[in-house]
């Protein structure tokens, strides 16, 4: 059987979506099945010219942000390049990733299954591209969204805030949705060996986005925590901060594609005592699973799809949206002065990703979810 993967970005390469979808297609691959890439579709340069003067006009007449990266002209142009695709690979099985702008309007009678981190609806004035969108961007996207959903054989969601939202905004039935947890997109080790708290404990900020990260509260937090006499220092690792302190240490970028600092990164995953991102917005969150799998308890923040990884007490700490650096401080005090509690949850945050986020879970349940289209057909 034969199953269309549509993706922007190839998917065998480790780079697209951060390698989500590499594993993903490793994973269809693992369960036995032919698996062809069909691409996400591309515009031409006379078509993006025209989708930027729509928008341009759009925005000058009404004084509101404009949708550019999801619409009715992308969606008419993108169903017909990609009915010609599907004619020529002729699949079994259609397996989509986040591209409602190639099936809200495309007519096929094969089965689609669907996949996305969140709900183009949940963007809407959460991030930042999807900020101050008039009514009309607002109703065309959601109309988009609910077309593609109402035709899929099943859609795939990686955290219960997703779920609800699909059941109760587009009320898709439970046996249409699926949770799936995705896992970790980095090498794991078979097992970890924790590290006593030595005469320094590192907190490890790990992404490029220092601001949506809440990259200032991590800050503040440990800057609270060394004037009260802990001895602890914030590792960044993938931008730069704003301000210089004393308990910061910087690797501004590191490359996953680079053997020796793939290595490095893991390195510092091995070495860190905890992942310190009290996110602002976040779809999902891979990284708190990455480190899970390392034995890294969380402490961040309970928005978005945070909370279907990040479990209080098991594997770290979601604290409140409006949580303060003298919030976040309290809660990490008493992991500092009682190390057994740290290790504990140390233990249980590799126990957390073995359990449910790694991508052989992710396999096994996508198999069940194929298994059940196919002999449907």
């Amino acid at each position: 059987m034969k199953i269309g993967f549509i993706c922007k970005g190839d998917p065998q390469d480790k780079k697209t979506w951060s390698g989500t979808t590499y594993k993903m297609f490793q994973a269809i691959k693992n369960l036995g099945y032919s698996v062809v890439w069909i691409p996400g579709v591309e515009y031409s340069a006379f078509e993006k010219k025209v989708f930027e003067k729509t928008a341009s006009l759009h925005e000058k007449l009404l004084n509101r942000t404009y949708n550019r990266h999801q619409n009715i002209g992308k969606a008419i142009i993108a169903s017909r390049k990609m009915q010609l695709a599907i004619h020529h690979e002729k699949p079994d099985i259609l397996f989509a990733v986040g591209t409602i702008n190639e099936l809200a309007l495309l007519k096929t009678s094969i089965p689609i299954v669907y996949l996305n981190d969140i709900l183009y609806d949940q963007h809407i004035n959460y991030y930042p591209a999807y900020m101050g969108l008039g009514w009309y961007s607002k109703k065309t996207l959601r109309f988009l969204e609910k077309k593609v959903l109402q035709k899929c054989a099943a859609v795939i969601l990686p955290s219960e805030w997703s779920i609800e939202r699909a059941e109760t905004f587009y009320h898709l039935s439970p046996e249409k949705l699926h949770l799936l947890r995705f896992g970790a997109n980095i090498e794991v080790p078979n097992k970890i060996t924790y590290k006593k708290l030595s005469s320094e404990i590192t907190f490890l900020f790990l992404g490029v986005e220092w601001e949506r990260k809440g990259g200032d509260i991590a800050l503040a937090t440990i800057e609270l925590l060394a004037q009260e006499g802990y001895p602890v220092k914030l590792k960044v690792v993938g931008c730069i901060p704003p301000r210089t302190s004393e308990v910061l240490e910087v690797i501004p970028f590191l490359n996953k594609n680079n053997p020796s600092e793939y290595q490095q990164l893991k390195d510092i995953l091995l070495s860190s005592d905890f992942l310190f991102l009290p996110t602002r917005a976040e779809c999902y969150g891979i990284v708190f699973c990455e480190a899970s799998a390392y034995g890294l308890p969380s402490i961040t923040t309970a928005t978005g799809g945070v909370t279907s990884i990040v479990k209080n007490g098991i594997n770290g700490y979601a604290l409140p949206l409006q949580a303060t650096p003298q919030d976040y401080a309290e809660v990490i005090k008493p992991l500092l002065q009682n190390p057994k509690d740290l290790f504990a949850l140390k233990e249980n945050s590799r126990k957390r990703y073995e359990e449910s986020l790694t991508w052989e879970l992710w396999q096994q349940q996508l198999g069940k979810i194929l298994n059940k289209i196919k002999n449907e057909q």
